[in-house]
């Protein structure tokens, strides 16, 4: 150990002990590096959400430090709110030539506004490579976005956080010319742009949410004039509507890999039948209608998505159906997702006949595939079970409440404990080797004499069920605390055991913990 004498006035008279330092070589290795090589430490090193904090501290370290990140433009180019306007424009003035990626979050801790945030660096707007705007209050202007051409601008996305029933007037951007050459991903929710001067040519990602007034013939210009569309998503705009004449045009875009519609059924329909693509990888279908037959979606018009389909569920391991609440209906193959809000119609039904016509027209590919059946604040009854006990295989049952919910599963439970009155009788879900369980449903005794009447023992108490097998087995059973919850409920070890016995050797989990029977 050697003493240091330490010479700051504060500390007169005091001295430390120090271990012996490395030599100067050792000690200055970092800086020994190709500086091209610092500066991408420097970059990997910045918090993309406060930057400028990181590259204060960075300034700090040293001279050659401080040298480096003075004199690099690019790391000054991401450009957040949350740094504050003194930074910004400090920034502004070290990024010389290089791309601007800015960044203005609501939820962030900025304090400015986003009329300030973009005139604070609209004097760079021709280096401006992403602009990415989410905010709760409706700016009055968008400093350089509705009056310079932003020629080198890659990606633009303008979110409105809060919904609102009063858009305020549409506006133009890029002073009413044609969108720059270069944009290839827009995104635009709650956000009332014309888009009617917009030229898209190499798009890549399109994504437009709760617009106001749009036109269909201007949603199809756009379309047809974007052939390298990945992806496109279109959801809530008003007044989007199928032409009244003329029939629909065909829009081939062949690299689109990932669609979401979210629209009333007949437009919905319209798109499916004008849109001819190869490559969709994940669609996702949510009509926005309380009552239609699946025949207005499914039409003779959108049956060339039939191979795009057959391809996309060749990699779904499972069928998902569920039922949640009052009214919704949800179908999952794979990366095909539909959601339907029925309120009017008999849903359960309304499953079954889209499942069929994915069935009849996807053939083996969906037909040997097993099935998740679930049901979230919702009692079905015989009758709902029923309509599932055919094909697809059902293998998997989900049940669950929350707490407060008076839809408690007994006639689900008494459904699957009874045989059909058929001949021969059944059992319904007969391929039922899962069963999710959700500990807030409070019927546990309806689930027991389930367990009792399906798998156990016959006898002469119910001669009824004397000269019908017991399905296969249950493999698994699993409780747990209630959708969305994290805590977990006190174990009962007395139901466990009970289960496990009726159950036949099914292996029970509590809370995806594997409970073990004692002997």
């Amino acid at each position: 150990m050697q003493t240091v004498h330490v010479t700051n006035r504060t500390d007169e008279g005091r001295s430390i002990q120090e271990p012996h330092m490395p030599s100067p070589r050792r000690r200055d290795f970092i800086n020994q590096l190709p500086t091209e090589i610092l500066i991408n430490v420097f970059r990997n090193s910045l918090d993309p959400a406060r930057p400028g904090r990181d590259l204060s501290r960075l300034r700090g370290v040293c001279n050659l430090w401080k040298s480096i990140v003075e004199s690099t433009p690019s790391l000054w180019n991401y450009i957040s709110a949350d740094d504050g306007i003194q930074y910004i424009r400090d920034a502004i003035t070290k990024t010389g030539e290089v791309s601007l990626d800015l960044v203005y979050r609501w939820y962030g801790d900025t304090t400015m506004t986003v009329e300030d945030f973009l005139t604070a660096v609209m004097d760079k707007s021709k280096y401006w490579r992403s602009v990415d705007i989410a905010f709760w209050r409706t700016p009055s202007t968008y400093p350089g976005l509705q009056s310079m051409p932003c020629r080198t601008l890659e990606a633009l996305e303008l979110w409105h956080a809060l919904e609102s029933s009063n858009l305020p007037e549409a506006f133009s951007l890029f002073g009413g010319m044609s969108a720059p050459p270069t944009l290839k991903k827009l995104t635009l929710g709650r956000v009332p742009v014309r888009l009617e001067s917009l030229e898209l040519v190499e798009l890549e990602a399109l994504t437009l949410v709760s617009l106001g007034p749009q036109s269909m013939l201007e949603i199809i210009r756009i379309l047809k004039t974007s052939p390298r569309l990945v992806t496109l998503v279109l959801e809530d705009i008003v007044g989007l509507q199928p032409p009244q004449t003329g029939a629909a045009p065909a829009i081939q875009l062949q690299h689109l890999e990932t669609l979401k519609l979210q629209l009333p059924v007949s437009t919905t329909e319209f798109l499916l039948s004008t849109l001819y693509t190869e490559k969709v990888d994940r669609l996702t279908v949510d009509p926005e209608c309380s009552s239609f037959l699946p025949s207005m979606l499914f039409t003779p018009s959108v049956t060339h998505w039939v191979p795009v389909l057959r391809r996309m569920v060749q990699k779904a391991g499972r069928i998902e159906i569920g039922f949640e609440d009052s009214d919704l209906c949800f179908l999952k193959l794979g990366k095909l997702d539909y959601l339907f809000q029925m309120e009017f119609v008999d849903r359960t039904q309304f499953g079954r006949d889209i499942l069929d016509w994915h069935l009849a027209n996807l053939g083996e590919a969906v037909a040997h595939l097993p099935a998740r059946l679930s049901y979230h604040n919702v009692c079905p009854h015989f009758g709902d079970i029923r309509l599932f006990s055919q094909l697809p295989e059902v293998t998997e049952l989900s049940i669950s409440h929350i707490w407060r919910s008076e839809q408690v599963p007994s006639k689900l439970f008494k459904a699957l404990g009874s045989p059909t009155r058929s001949k021969p009788p059944e059992w319904l879900l007969p391929n039922l080797l899962i069963l999710h369980y959700d500990l807030n449903n409070g019927c546990h005794k309806s689930l027991l004499a389930m367990l009792k009447r399906r798998y156990g023992s016959r006898g002469n108490a119910e001669p009824s069920l004397d000269e019908l097998a017991p399905p296969p087995s249950l493999r698994e059973i699993r409780f747990y605390g209630g959708t969305g919850k994290t805590w977990a409920p006190t174990k009962d070890e007395a139901l466990l055991r009970e289960v496990q016995l009726l159950s036949k050797g099914a292996q029970i989990y509590w809370v995806d913990e594997l409970h073990v029977l004692d002997d």
